[in-house]
């Protein structure tokens, strides 16, 4: 399938207060039968619920209602353009259906490609969304006429936005962001030049990208003639890797799932070695900047920190089923939080008064316990902390280290971007096992030979931002990047 950039148009009209949706229109090929089906299930029943908690006037519910319905419809969306439909081409190619997008005066913006059709409509006129879509629909028939459809409701200020960023952008960037569109994930690469050089990537050699993120270390490996197989288990992530990079052909390949899982990943691709591998840990700066996701606690959002919107247990379980001691424990050893006890102890507090269910809500409870002294906000910690149990980031880094190391081939480099002090450990700690010839202890006679010496270090002390960079990007002035090579 040829890759395209998604075409988009901003209508001159500025948006009045009144009713927004955001339209999504895929077709029906672009979504498997079964996944469709489950989707429509899981949607039908979370609206009856949250029409029925309207009903009963519970403001409480219907707010984490709508969050896991906001949720479903913006992981579903992703699919579709993760998954791609075959008519991508026609899509950007449809003018009939681009004239009656912009003779539509409802229509305040649009995005053709990746498979989907996404309208910023307002509500103008005595019609409904449903007959807009239906005009559309007439316009472009074989395009649009067997199509599904998602709606998310959408603020004046949410479109004004919009419509300002890309009314004076060059480089075009799909809508929605808010609903993780795939193409949406842009994120800025952290020490790259200093990883890709650090690697030796050249035509021939095979590379793994264990963080694949936007696709930023990939896309510097791949433009030194390496393959490079990328692993995310953020599936937005994956599908704007596999958007950006597309033009590589089959150089760049793209795997949904945890780097603790490198080693069958991989030999379940038949790949069963890799001359250089680079790690960006932490989190990303689309994940960060999206409230929805529930990273960040300077927005209000559902209290999630999922990197895998899939996965079972999110912030909020924690928080709130979790006990005392349990809660305590991981914002201290996770997040170095002194006040560790007490805030865990205010949380069971709270929550036996109504459930903790936004970031704002438990960055509120925090700094009931931790007035804010100095830069750093009293939450970063304990958010940092909910994050990485959420995530079993220390448990799969361990894994990633080991497995990693396993895949690497003689001569092989393991270049890893660490952003605290938790991960830097634990880097630090298996780089110099694995490079010690051999090990000593105080109750042994004499040192030992270390069974898992093979590899040498090459940044003796890791490798930090530049000033040029820490001014273009200060989310990375924590970075530090470790390199160690396979003899």
């Amino acid at each position: 399938m040829t890759s395209l950039t998604p075409e988009y148009w901003v209508a001159q009209l500025a948006p009045n207060p009144g009713v927004n949706y955001a339209v999504t229109l895929w077709l029906t090929e672009a979504v498997p039968a079964d996944q469709f089906h489950h989707w429509d299930q899981e949607n039908s029943a979370l609206r009856k619920a949250l029409h029925e908690a309207a009903e009963d006037g519970d403001a409480r519910r219907s707010q984490s209602l709508a969050g896991e319905l906001y949720r479903l419809n913006a992981n579903f969306v992703q699919k579709v353009l993760f998954l791609h439909a075959r008519a991508d081409e026609a899509l950007t190619r449809e003018s009939g259906l681009r004239s009656a997008l912009r003779a539509d005066k409802g229509v305040l913006g649009y995005a053709l490609g990746c498979a989907a059709v996404h309208v910023l409509l307002q509500l103008t006129d005595e019609r409904g969304v449903e007959q807009h879509i239906a005009d559309w629909q007439t316009a472009a028939p074989e395009l649009l006429g067997n199509t599904k459809c998602i709606l998310q409701s959408c603020t004046a200020e949410e479109v004004a936005q919009w419509q300002d960023k890309h009314r004076v952008e060059s480089n075009p960037i799909p809508p929605f962001e808010g609903m993780n569109s795939a193409t949406s994930f842009r994120h800025i690469t952290v020490l790259g030049h200093e990883a890709t050089d650090a690697l030796l990537p050249e035509e021939g050699k095979v590379m793994l990208d264990a963080t694949l993120g936007g696709g930023g270390h990939s896309e510097l490996l791949l433009r030194r003639g390496a393959t490079v197989w990328g692993i995310d288990r953020d599936p937005t992530a994956c599908a704007a890797a596999h958007h950006r990079l597309s033009a590589y052909g089959n150089r760049m390949h793209v795997i949904t799932g945890c780097f603790g899982d490198v080693q069958e990943l991989l030999h379940h691709e038949d790949v069963n070695g890799v001359d250089g591998i680079v790690a960006d840990l932490g989190i990303s700066s689309p994940q960060v900047d999206t409230p929805q996701r529930g990273f960040s606690f300077l927005s209000e959002g559902p209290l999630d920190m999922r990197m895998n919107p899939n996965s079972p247990r999110c912030a909020a379980d924690i928080v709130n089923n979790a006990s005392e001691e349990e809660i305590a424990e991981i914002l201290y050893v996770y997040g170095e939080e002194r006040a560790a006890r007490a805030i865990a102890r205010r949380i069971v507090q709270q929550r036996t008064i109504s459930p903790i269910t936004t970031t704002t809500q438990l960055a509120k409870i925090i700094c009931s316990i931790l007035p804010r002294r100095g830069k750093q906000h009293p939450a970063t910690r304990s958010f940092q902390a909910l994050r990485i149990a959420v995530n079993d980031e220390l448990s799969q880094l361990e894994k990633l280290l080991k497995g990693g190391f396993a895949l690497l081939r003689s001569g092989g480099r393991f270049a890893v971007i660490t952003f605290h002090s938790l991960e830097d450990r634990a880097v630090k700690r298996f780089f110099e096992h694995v490079s010690k010839p051999e090990l000593d202890r105080p109750e042994w006679p004499a040192p030992r030979p270390n069974p898992d010496y093979a590899a040498r270090i090459i940044t003796r002390k890791p490798i930090t931002p530049g000033a040029e960079e820490l001014a273009n990007n200060p989310r990375s002035r924590s970075a530090k990047l470790r390199v160690l090579e396979k003899i």
